[in-house]
């Protein structure tokens, strides 16, 4: 029995005219990543992925708060800034984001508008999934 909510963050590149290889280039090994032309599934003749992806996921603990898990991933597109505007032209980013609900809990989250202050510099999205 979940008696808390928890969250899981990650950092979402994609590309539709850059490679994988091009994307790691730049920004680094991601901890998930498919290219163009990659399988969708496991069927060798079956549809092929159209863009590339790179993932990065926060580190924090699924208990931690959701903000916790964002700002981790700001602090690397700050920390990344000149890189993330080198490819920004031939990507989308944004941070997405899962909430899983608790067994017979209520509750929600909040951002600090320092957060939401840093993701509007960034133009960075962030997109929720309830489960």
């Amino acid at each position: 029995m979940q008696e808390r909510h928890e969250y899981k963050a990650s950092l979402r590149v994609f590309s539709k005219s850059l490679a994988l290889a091009e994307l790691v280039a730049v920004l680094g090994e991601p901890a998930w990543g498919y290219d163009i032309g990659d399988p969708v599934g496991r069927l060798p003749d079956g549809p092929r992925r159209t863009m590339s992806y790179w993932s990065l996921g926060s580190s924090a603990e699924r208990t931690s708060p959701l903000d916790e898990h964002i700002a981790e991933l700001v602090a690397f597109v700050e920390a990344h800034r000149r890189e993330f505007g080198a490819i920004r032209s031939n990507v989308e980013i944004d941070i997405f984001c899962g909430v899983f609900t608790a067994d017979d809990a209520q509750g929600g989250f909040t951002l600090t508008t320092d957060l939401m202050r840093r993701l509007a510099e960034l133009d960075l999205e962030v997109g929720f999934d309830l489960y």
